[in-house]
């Protein structure tokens, strides 16, 4: 089977060679999701270390001699975050002191990306509480540039799927990301091609993120995937011993240019690997498709996006659901289900002291089961704004939800939360996340 990854691989890199590639042209619709750091967003202003990397006899080198260019990245934030969940949690890693509301640690991330003429590089270390994971990597990749429209990248990198870098505006993010179709890494190759209102990109990942030499993968990782064991406090015992193997993943994209209006960018995905059962060698197939819309109209932001996804696990007696997991905390995760997401944000400039924009938003998301009319459907509405100061960003949210795996008690209703969802309660959680990005 492995000749045929590696052949197809092969024609997509070709492909991406030889499509015509201009650089991208200065009227080209920016996409509007890179405009503000969200969530998991890393500020481009970092800490230049070319100087300092690049002696002083660098100056006598030939003229087109490549050097040696770093920026240093990274956040710090925290959350003062507020949870009505009606009754106390059973769960051994939380603390219950802030059951009610309290001021957090939410995580420290240090990163370096760069470039050696036209070598690449991009890289984050996540570093979280230990009842989140403790620490791992974010993503971690060397590329290498053919052109400005041409790249291909080799490591952890975002998975092509859906819209990008977010679907979602809050920092809770939409339910499409605890399915494992927003904003995953995986570790594997990935080539881009991006220009003339194209963003058409292909990879192929060997598996997921967080796998270690000699020992098993757990969920302590920063994106959701099928996890083959809990590890950490998990109130979920079972183990299944399955993981993400060889997937394919595709996306192509256009941007309509509106001028000074803004653009719309309609896209569609897919993507199609294996479940591995690493107790008796098993495989079966799993596959996720989406369409989507991305606009900008003035101060006006809106993202659409519609998937499905099925998820076969090999050697199992139950084969209705999965275990996926990120943060330490694995969760039943409904094996055919569909997502609705939504994001509607308005941009106001400020000029109020260090403050230069608010952003208030409204993101709706829902997960429905197929094939399993008994199991309820996870639904959130996070009513919120992003206030941006410089290199400070704080996101202010409120959480309406019921089965949101980040508003429900760690208790013994937890493993069921985007499977059966057995306790369907609604759940209300306000939360402030303040972030400095350097």
């Amino acid at each position: 089977m492995n000749r045929y990854y590696t052949a197809f691989f092969a024609l997509l890199l070709t492909a991406g060679l030889v499509l015509p590639g201009p650089a991208l042209a200065d009227d080209e619709p920016a996409d509007d999701s890179t405009d503000t750091v969200t969530l998991e967003d890393r500020n481009d202003t970092g800490l230049d270390l070319s100087d300092a990397l690049n002696s002083s006899d660098a100056a006598s080198a030939q003229q087109d001699e490549p050097t040696l260019d770093v920026s240093i990245n990274g956040s710090l934030r925290f959350n003062v975050l507020f949870r009505d969940y009606g009754k106390p949690s059973e769960g051994p890693t939380i603390n219950n002191e802030l059951q009610d509301g309290g001021f957090t640690f939410d995580t420290f991330r240090i990163g370096a990306s760069g470039s050696y003429g036209s070598l690449i590089f991009d890289a984050e270390w996540a570093f979280y509480p230990e009842s989140f994971g403790g620490n791992y990597i974010h993503h971690g990749w060397v590329g290498y540039e053919f052109s400005d429209a041409r790249q291909i990248q080799v490591g952890v990198s975002q998975v092509p799927f859906g819209i990008q870098p977010y679907a979602s505006s809050s920092w809770f993010f939409n339910n499409t990301y605890y399915v494992g179709l927003e904003d995953d890494y995986d570790a594997g190759i990935k080539a881009l091609y991006q220009a003339n209102g194209w963003d058409i990109q292909g990879a192929y990942y060997m598996n997921s993120e967080q796998t270690t030499f000699f020992a098993g993968n757990d969920a302590a990782r920063y994106s959701y995937d099928v996890v083959p064991t809990g590890g950490g406090g998990s109130v979920l015992a079972e183990t299944r011993n399955i993981a993400e193997a060889n997937q394919f993943n595709a996306k192509v994209a256009y941007s309509f240019d509106h001028g000074a209006l803004g653009f719309t960018k309609l896209g569609v995905s897919a993507q199609r690997g294996q479940l591995l059962n690493r107790t008796t060698g098993e495989t079966d197939w799993h596959a996720a498709y989406a369409a989507h819309l991305q606009g900008r109209y003035g101060g006006f932001e809106a993202k659409l996006q519609f998937a499905q996804q099925e998820l076969n696990p090999p050697g199992v007696q139950d084969d209705s659901y999965v275990v996926m997991g990120a943060y330490a905390s694995p969760n039943r995760v409904a094996s055919r289900h569909d997502v609705y997401s939504s994001s509607l944000a308005y941009h106001i400039p400020v000029d109020a002291g260090p403050i230069s924009e608010i952003k208030p938003y409204y993101d709706f998301s829902q997960v429905t089961k197929v094939d399993q009319e008994n199991w309820n459907d996870n639904v959130s509405h996070d009513i919120g704004f992003l206030t941006t100061a410089g290199p400070l960003f704080i996101y202010t949210d409120l959480n309406i939800s019921k089965g949101h795996p980040f508003n429900q008690p760690f208790d013994t209703t937890f493993p069921s939360v985007m499977a059966e969802n057995e306790d369907n309660e609604w759940r209300t959680a306000f939360n402030v996340n303040i972030g400095i990005y350097f």
